[in-house]
Protein backbone atom coordinates (compact mmCIF):
# COMPACT_ATOMS: atom_id res chain seq x y z
CA UNK A 1 0.00 0.00 0.00
CA UNK A 2 1.40 3.56 -1.07
CA UNK A 3 2.08 5.27 2.18
CA UNK A 4 1.44 9.01 0.95
CA UNK A 5 4.91 10.16 0.33
CA UNK A 6 5.19 8.18 -3.16
CA UNK A 7 1.62 9.70 -4.13
CA UNK A 8 3.53 12.93 -3.05
CA UNK A 9 6.25 11.97 -5.33
CA UNK A 10 3.90 11.06 -8.09
CA UNK A 11 1.75 14.02 -7.96
CA UNK A 12 4.67 16.26 -8.18
CA UNK A 13 5.82 14.16 -10.96
CA UNK A 14 3.07 14.55 -12.62
CA UNK A 15 2.23 17.92 -12.27
CA UNK A 16 5.61 18.81 -13.50
CA UNK A 17 5.01 16.83 -16.67
CA UNK A 18 1.81 18.34 -17.08
CA UNK A 19 3.66 22.16 -16.43
CA UNK A 20 6.20 21.84 -19.18
CA UNK A 21 3.35 20.06 -21.83
CA UNK A 22 1.41 22.82 -21.17
CA UNK A 23 3.16 25.93 -20.98
CA UNK A 24 3.75 25.46 -24.71
CA UNK A 25 0.79 27.85 -24.81
CA UNK A 26 2.79 30.77 -22.49
CA UNK A 27 4.67 31.87 -25.78
CA UNK A 28 1.65 32.58 -28.33
CA UNK A 29 -0.41 33.64 -25.54
CA UNK A 30 3.04 36.03 -25.07
CA UNK A 31 2.44 36.78 -28.69
CA UNK A 32 -1.11 38.03 -28.54
CA UNK A 33 -0.74 40.16 -25.99
CA UNK A 34 1.78 42.22 -27.97
CA UNK A 35 0.10 41.62 -31.48
CA UNK A 36 -3.36 43.41 -29.75
CA UNK A 37 -0.68 46.20 -27.77
CA UNK A 38 -1.91 45.79 -24.41
CA UNK A 39 1.47 46.80 -23.29
CA UNK A 40 1.11 49.60 -24.32
CA UNK A 41 -2.61 50.54 -22.97
CA UNK A 42 -1.39 49.15 -20.07
CA UNK A 43 1.32 51.46 -19.84
CA UNK A 44 -0.39 54.49 -21.19
CA UNK A 45 -2.92 54.63 -18.14
CA UNK A 46 0.26 56.03 -16.07
CA UNK A 47 2.38 54.39 -13.20
CA UNK A 48 0.37 52.41 -10.64
CA UNK A 49 -3.07 52.17 -13.24
CA UNK A 50 -4.53 49.14 -13.45
CA UNK A 51 -7.43 47.91 -15.46
CA UNK A 52 -9.84 45.52 -15.67
CA UNK A 53 -10.27 42.93 -19.16
CA UNK A 54 -13.18 45.05 -20.09
CA UNK A 55 -11.29 48.55 -19.95
CA UNK A 56 -8.49 47.13 -21.92
CA UNK A 57 -10.85 45.00 -24.61
CA UNK A 58 -12.08 48.94 -24.89
CA UNK A 59 -9.30 50.15 -26.49
CA UNK A 60 -8.68 47.32 -28.65
CA UNK A 61 -10.50 47.77 -32.27
CA UNK A 62 -12.20 44.57 -32.74
CA UNK A 63 -13.53 43.06 -36.34
CA UNK A 64 -16.14 44.03 -37.76
CA UNK A 65 -17.21 47.11 -35.80
CA UNK A 66 -17.34 45.12 -32.84
CA UNK A 67 -15.87 44.85 -29.50
CA UNK A 68 -12.63 42.89 -28.82
CA UNK A 69 -13.87 39.99 -26.59
CA UNK A 70 -12.99 40.83 -22.87
CA UNK A 71 -13.22 37.23 -21.81
CA UNK A 72 -10.78 36.09 -24.48
CA UNK A 73 -8.27 38.76 -23.33
CA UNK A 74 -8.60 37.62 -19.99
CA UNK A 75 -7.41 33.96 -20.58
CA UNK A 76 -4.79 35.85 -21.73
CA UNK A 77 -3.79 38.02 -19.15
CA UNK A 78 -4.27 35.50 -16.45
CA UNK A 79 -1.82 33.13 -17.54
CA UNK A 80 1.17 36.00 -17.96
CA UNK A 81 0.23 37.18 -14.34
CA UNK A 82 1.08 33.80 -13.74
CA UNK A 83 4.70 34.20 -15.24
CA UNK A 84 5.35 37.39 -13.72
CA UNK A 85 4.83 39.77 -16.96
CA UNK A 86 1.50 41.25 -15.62
CA UNK A 87 0.30 42.08 -11.93
CA UNK A 88 -3.13 41.24 -10.59
CA UNK A 89 -5.33 42.96 -8.15
CA UNK A 90 -8.65 40.62 -6.87
CA UNK A 91 -11.49 43.49 -5.77
CA UNK A 92 -14.60 42.14 -4.22
CA UNK A 93 -15.16 39.23 -1.83
CA UNK A 94 -14.70 35.74 -3.44
CA UNK A 95 -17.58 34.41 -1.63
CA UNK A 96 -19.67 36.36 -4.08
CA UNK A 97 -18.03 35.68 -7.39
CA UNK A 98 -20.72 38.08 -9.28
CA UNK A 99 -18.90 40.76 -7.00
CA UNK A 100 -15.69 40.18 -7.92
CA UNK A 101 -13.33 42.34 -10.53
CA UNK A 102 -9.52 41.83 -11.59
CA UNK A 103 -7.64 44.09 -12.50
CA UNK A 104 -4.39 44.45 -14.29
CA UNK A 105 -1.03 46.13 -14.26
CA UNK A 106 2.05 46.71 -15.80
CA UNK A 107 5.88 45.47 -14.86
CA UNK A 108 8.91 46.34 -15.81
CA UNK A 109 8.91 43.22 -18.42
CA UNK A 110 6.25 45.80 -20.46
CA UNK A 111 9.24 48.66 -21.01
CA UNK A 112 10.36 46.41 -23.98
CA UNK A 113 6.93 45.51 -25.34
CA UNK A 114 5.25 48.42 -26.48
CA UNK A 115 6.27 49.58 -29.86
CA UNK A 116 8.66 47.56 -31.77
CA UNK A 117 10.00 50.69 -32.93
CA UNK A 118 11.65 51.46 -29.33
CA UNK A 119 15.10 51.09 -29.38
CA UNK A 120 15.32 48.59 -26.92
CA UNK A 121 12.19 46.96 -27.90
CA UNK A 122 12.54 42.93 -28.21
CA UNK A 123 9.08 42.59 -29.47
CA UNK A 124 11.13 41.00 -32.83
CA UNK A 125 12.97 38.78 -31.38
CA UNK A 126 9.70 37.22 -29.68
CA UNK A 127 8.61 37.09 -33.34
CA UNK A 128 11.55 35.46 -34.80
CA UNK A 129 11.17 33.01 -31.40
CA UNK A 130 7.71 31.86 -31.94
CA UNK A 131 7.35 32.04 -35.55
CA UNK A 132 6.55 29.14 -37.09
CA UNK A 133 9.58 28.30 -39.60
CA UNK A 134 11.67 28.67 -35.72
CA UNK A 135 9.69 26.39 -33.91
CA UNK A 136 8.77 23.68 -36.69
CA UNK A 137 11.91 21.88 -36.50
CA UNK A 138 11.74 21.21 -32.82
CA UNK A 139 8.91 18.40 -33.61
CA UNK A 140 12.60 16.48 -35.08
CA UNK A 141 15.09 17.09 -32.67
CA UNK A 142 14.94 13.36 -31.31
CA UNK A 143 15.77 12.51 -34.89
CA UNK A 144 19.71 14.02 -34.02
CA UNK A 145 20.24 12.15 -31.45
CA UNK A 146 19.31 8.79 -33.43
CA UNK A 147 21.69 9.83 -36.57
CA UNK A 148 24.05 12.31 -35.26
CA UNK A 149 24.55 13.46 -38.88
CA UNK A 150 20.58 13.77 -38.83
CA UNK A 151 19.52 17.88 -38.72
CA UNK A 152 15.82 18.93 -37.85
CA UNK A 153 16.03 21.69 -40.25
CA UNK A 154 16.79 19.76 -42.91
CA UNK A 155 14.07 17.19 -41.92
CA UNK A 156 11.42 20.13 -41.40
CA UNK A 157 12.26 22.13 -45.13
CA UNK A 158 14.54 20.11 -46.74
CA UNK A 159 16.92 22.14 -46.91
CA UNK A 160 20.00 23.71 -44.25
CA UNK A 161 18.55 27.33 -42.86
CA UNK A 162 21.30 29.38 -44.42
CA UNK A 163 19.85 28.10 -48.05
CA UNK A 164 16.12 28.08 -46.87
CA UNK A 165 16.81 32.13 -45.94
CA UNK A 166 17.53 33.04 -49.10
CA UNK A 167 14.35 32.07 -50.80
CA UNK A 168 12.34 33.12 -47.74
CA UNK A 169 12.25 37.05 -47.86
CA UNK A 170 9.54 36.95 -45.17
CA UNK A 171 11.61 35.01 -42.61
CA UNK A 172 14.75 36.84 -43.70
CA UNK A 173 13.45 39.82 -42.40
CA UNK A 174 12.40 38.58 -39.56
CA UNK A 175 15.37 37.48 -38.54
CA UNK A 176 17.14 40.34 -39.41
CA UNK A 177 15.27 42.55 -37.85
CA UNK A 178 15.50 40.55 -34.80
CA UNK A 179 19.26 40.22 -34.69
CA UNK A 180 19.40 44.12 -35.28
CA UNK A 181 17.16 44.99 -33.03
CA UNK A 182 19.04 42.91 -30.22
CA UNK A 183 22.63 43.66 -31.55
CA UNK A 184 21.06 47.29 -30.54
CA UNK A 185 20.31 46.37 -26.96
CA UNK A 186 23.26 44.27 -26.42
CA UNK A 187 25.76 46.40 -27.96
CA UNK A 188 24.90 49.52 -26.08
CA UNK A 189 24.73 47.79 -23.15
CA UNK A 190 28.63 46.89 -24.11
CA UNK A 191 29.14 50.72 -24.84
CA UNK A 192 28.30 51.61 -21.22
CA UNK A 193 29.31 49.02 -19.12
CA UNK A 194 31.57 50.76 -16.24
CA UNK A 195 34.18 47.74 -16.26
CA UNK A 196 33.93 47.03 -20.15
CA UNK A 197 36.82 48.95 -22.21
CA UNK A 198 38.13 46.02 -25.05
CA UNK A 199 37.38 48.34 -27.87
CA UNK A 200 39.84 50.85 -26.82
CA UNK A 201 43.09 51.10 -28.78
CA UNK A 202 42.07 49.49 -31.68
CA UNK A 203 42.77 50.91 -35.32
CA UNK A 204 40.42 48.49 -36.98
CA UNK A 205 37.36 46.14 -36.09
CA UNK A 206 35.60 43.45 -38.22
CA UNK A 207 32.23 42.40 -36.88
CA UNK A 208 32.38 38.76 -38.25
CA UNK A 209 28.47 37.39 -38.98
CA UNK A 210 27.81 40.74 -38.26
CA UNK A 211 24.57 40.80 -40.15
CA UNK A 212 23.32 44.22 -41.47
CA UNK A 213 25.85 46.19 -39.42
CA UNK A 214 23.60 47.80 -36.61
CA UNK A 215 26.50 46.19 -33.84
CA UNK A 216 29.64 47.64 -35.89
CA UNK A 217 27.78 51.17 -36.47
CA UNK A 218 26.72 51.45 -32.72
CA UNK A 219 30.62 50.84 -31.80
CA UNK A 220 32.39 53.28 -34.24
CA UNK A 221 29.98 55.93 -33.29
CA UNK A 222 31.31 55.54 -29.95
CA UNK A 223 34.91 55.03 -30.66
CA UNK A 224 35.42 57.87 -33.32
CA UNK A 225 39.07 56.51 -34.30
CA UNK A 226 38.45 53.33 -35.19
CA UNK A 227 37.71 51.82 -38.26
CA UNK A 228 35.06 49.29 -38.87
CA UNK A 229 34.10 46.33 -41.31
CA UNK A 230 31.06 44.47 -41.33
CA UNK A 231 31.28 40.66 -42.56
CA UNK A 232 28.50 38.67 -43.94
CA UNK A 233 26.96 36.65 -46.42
CA UNK A 234 26.62 38.74 -49.63
CA UNK A 235 22.98 38.75 -49.70
CA UNK A 236 22.83 39.68 -45.91
CA UNK A 237 25.31 42.79 -46.25
CA UNK A 238 23.45 44.13 -49.49
CA UNK A 239 21.24 45.60 -46.80
CA UNK A 240 23.79 46.69 -44.75
CA UNK A 241 23.61 50.20 -42.75
CA UNK A 242 25.34 52.98 -43.65
CA UNK A 243 27.42 54.91 -40.95
CA UNK A 244 30.72 56.67 -41.33
CA UNK A 245 33.86 54.46 -41.40
CA UNK A 246 31.68 51.69 -41.62
CA UNK A 247 32.95 48.98 -44.96
CA UNK A 248 30.30 46.27 -46.06
CA UNK A 249 32.26 43.30 -47.05
CA UNK A 250 30.51 39.74 -48.50
CA UNK A 251 32.05 36.52 -48.06
CA UNK A 252 32.23 33.13 -45.98
CA UNK A 253 33.82 32.83 -42.61
CA UNK A 254 33.90 29.35 -43.36
CA UNK A 255 36.58 30.47 -46.28
CA UNK A 256 38.45 33.47 -44.85
CA UNK A 257 38.38 36.44 -42.69
CA UNK A 258 39.10 40.28 -43.61
CA UNK A 259 41.91 41.65 -41.46
CA UNK A 260 41.77 43.91 -38.88
CA UNK A 261 43.69 44.50 -35.20
CA UNK A 262 40.43 42.70 -33.67
CA UNK A 263 37.51 40.54 -34.73
CA UNK A 264 33.63 41.10 -32.97
CA UNK A 265 31.85 38.13 -32.89
CA UNK A 266 27.72 37.85 -31.21
CA UNK A 267 25.85 34.99 -31.36
CA UNK A 268 27.95 33.03 -34.10
CA UNK A 269 30.21 30.02 -32.94
CA UNK A 270 26.72 28.99 -31.26
CA UNK A 271 25.62 28.18 -34.76
CA UNK A 272 28.24 25.69 -35.93
CA UNK A 273 29.46 22.45 -34.65
CA UNK A 274 32.38 22.07 -32.96
CA UNK A 275 34.60 21.23 -36.49
CA UNK A 276 33.06 23.95 -37.83
CA UNK A 277 33.91 26.70 -34.83
CA UNK A 278 37.63 25.36 -35.08
CA UNK A 279 37.59 25.76 -38.49
CA UNK A 280 36.05 29.66 -37.95
CA UNK A 281 38.36 30.23 -35.65
CA UNK A 282 41.42 29.24 -37.27
CA UNK A 283 40.66 31.69 -40.10
CA UNK A 284 39.69 34.38 -37.96
CA UNK A 285 43.43 33.27 -35.82
CA UNK A 286 44.62 34.11 -39.83
CA UNK A 287 43.20 37.08 -40.29
CA UNK A 288 44.95 38.84 -36.68
CA UNK A 289 47.96 40.31 -35.83
CA UNK A 290 50.12 38.69 -33.68
CA UNK A 291 48.73 41.39 -30.86
CA UNK A 292 45.23 40.65 -32.23
CA UNK A 293 41.83 39.32 -30.26
CA UNK A 294 38.27 37.94 -30.92
CA UNK A 295 35.63 39.48 -28.83
CA UNK A 296 33.36 36.50 -28.95
CA UNK A 297 29.54 37.25 -27.59
CA UNK A 298 28.12 33.79 -26.73
CA UNK A 299 25.48 32.41 -24.03
CA UNK A 300 27.57 30.62 -21.82
CA UNK A 301 26.50 27.76 -20.19
CA UNK A 302 27.65 27.06 -16.43
CA UNK A 303 29.71 23.52 -15.95
CA UNK A 304 27.34 22.25 -13.21
CA UNK A 305 23.50 22.55 -14.26
CA UNK A 306 21.07 25.31 -11.83
CA UNK A 307 17.70 26.50 -12.86
CA UNK A 308 18.44 29.94 -12.39
CA UNK A 309 16.39 32.27 -15.56
CA UNK A 310 19.60 33.01 -17.01
CA UNK A 311 20.59 29.39 -17.08
CA UNK A 312 17.40 27.90 -18.18
CA UNK A 313 17.13 30.87 -21.02
CA UNK A 314 20.36 29.38 -21.98
CA UNK A 315 19.69 26.12 -22.26
CA UNK A 316 16.76 26.42 -23.87
CA UNK A 317 18.41 28.41 -26.72
CA UNK A 318 20.76 25.14 -26.86
CA UNK A 319 18.10 23.35 -27.85
CA UNK A 320 16.96 25.71 -30.69
CA UNK A 321 19.83 25.72 -32.05
CA UNK A 322 19.80 21.93 -32.29
CA UNK A 323 16.59 22.61 -33.91
CA UNK A 324 17.55 24.89 -36.58
CA UNK A 325 21.51 24.90 -36.98
CA UNK A 326 23.80 22.32 -38.68
CA UNK A 327 24.74 21.05 -35.31
CA UNK A 328 25.62 24.21 -33.32
CA UNK A 329 24.89 24.67 -29.70
CA UNK A 330 25.71 26.85 -26.32
CA UNK A 331 28.88 25.72 -24.62
CA UNK A 332 30.17 25.86 -21.39
CA UNK A 333 33.44 28.89 -20.98
CA UNK A 334 35.75 25.28 -20.97
CA UNK A 335 34.66 23.61 -23.81
CA UNK A 336 35.10 27.69 -25.80
CA UNK A 337 38.70 27.52 -24.21
CA UNK A 338 39.48 23.33 -26.25
CA UNK A 339 37.88 25.20 -29.22
CA UNK A 340 40.05 28.20 -28.99
CA UNK A 341 43.26 26.51 -28.00
CA UNK A 342 42.76 23.75 -31.05
CA UNK A 343 42.67 26.94 -33.04
CA UNK A 344 45.88 28.18 -32.33
CA UNK A 345 44.67 30.52 -29.68
CA UNK A 346 46.52 31.33 -26.11
CA UNK A 347 44.18 32.63 -23.55
CA UNK A 348 40.36 33.17 -23.09
CA UNK A 349 39.07 35.59 -20.63
CA UNK A 350 35.84 36.60 -19.44
CA UNK A 351 35.59 40.14 -19.27
CA UNK A 352 31.76 40.88 -19.35
CA UNK A 353 28.12 39.92 -18.67
CA UNK A 354 25.65 41.30 -19.99
CA UNK A 355 22.34 39.93 -19.44
CA UNK A 356 22.33 36.15 -20.61
CA UNK A 357 25.26 36.59 -22.50
CA UNK A 358 29.14 36.58 -21.78
CA UNK A 359 31.82 38.50 -23.31
CA UNK A 360 34.65 36.68 -23.56
CA UNK A 361 38.08 38.28 -25.05
CA UNK A 362 40.21 35.38 -27.22
CA UNK A 363 43.94 36.44 -27.31
CA UNK A 364 45.81 35.11 -30.10
CA UNK A 365 49.33 35.46 -28.14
Amino acid sequence: MDTGSGLGDDRAGRIRTLEISNVVALPYAFKAFIRLGVPKILTSAGPGATLTAADIAASIPGKGGKSADAQHLEIILRVLVAHGVLTEELIGRVENPASLQRRYGATSTLKFLVDVQDADSLIPMVDLLTDSVTVTPLQFIQEAVLDRTAEPFVLAYGKKNFEYMETDKRFLKVLNESMATHAQIFVKLLLDHEHYRGFEGLNSLVDVGGGVGTAMAMILEKHPNLRGINFDLPHVVANGVQAPRLEHVGGSFLESVPKADAVFMKYVLHDWSDEHCVTILKNVERALPPHGKIINVDAVLPEATDASPVTRINLCSSVLMLAVTSGGHERTLSELRRLAAQAGFHKVELSAVVDNLSVLEIFKN
